[in-house]
């Protein structure tokens, strides 16, 4: 009996830490695109000016870049900020703000 129990217990304690590991994993291409964009704005930009800018918007351009842009309320004169993301290597390759 104190077999079963000591299977069941190492079994169970295996199972969760699989869901763990699957649940760090799942982070979408897309949830990865608006992180990194969103903190290389910052850096450069200044938060105040980014947080302006929310909510952001990520499309998939290919299979391993995804375009970021911020947006504004539409009577708002100016431009926003705009991120190319590889998701692959987590690299932003190209940033700009328009004005």
């Amino acid at each position: 009996m104190k077999h079963y129990f000591f299977i069941l217990l190492v079994s169970l304690s295996c199972c969760e830490h699989k869901i763990t590991e699957k649940s760090i994993n799942n982070t979408t291409d897309k949830e990865i695109a608006l992180t990194l964009a969103e903190k290389k704005w910052k850096e450069v930009y200044g938060k105040s000016t980014i947080n302006k800018q929310k909510p952001f918007v990520a499309e998939k351009k290919n299979d391993t870049i995804w375009i970021v842009h911020g947006t504004f309320p539409k009577p708002t004169i100016g431009g926003v900020a705009y991120a190319e993301i590889n998701v692959k290597t987590k690299k932003v390759i190209k940033y700009t703000h328009g004005e």
